[in-house]
């Protein structure tokens, strides 16, 4: 004997798969726009980086981890806590800085 589908399980697994493809899938990523706290940011896109000098170069990137050597300075490590928070560290005798990903831009 083959077993029917309940029409409540069947209906709850179309909205779940609905919902899914309407909702955008966010990357587990370091890759976008970050803010510091003091309102520098810094945008990375794969190896490339602008910092918040406005200087934009490559560095070593990972999928959650960034670093780079400033030009004649320290190397800068950056660490993904969370889709929306990483961790900052300017030099390695400094203290780790909180960034979160900045607001999107409103559109003029």
């Amino acid at each position: 004997m083959t077993a029917q589908p309940r029409p409540l399980a069947a209906a709850t697994l179309a909205a779940a798969l609905v919902v899914s493809a309407a909702t955008p899938a966010r990357a587990d990523a370091i890759d976008g726009r970050w803010c510091s706290a003091d309102n520098r940011d810094l945008t990375i896109r794969g190896p490339d980086i602008v910092t918040p000098e406005g200087v934009a170069m490559k560095g070593d990137y990972d999928r959650h981890g960034f670093r780079y050597q400033r030009p004649g300075g320290p190397v800068v490590e950056m660490a993904l806590l969370s889709e929306t928070t990483m961790n900052l560290r300017p030099a390695p005798d400094r203290p780790v800085e909180v960034w979160r990903r900045c607001a999107a831009k409103p559109v003029s």
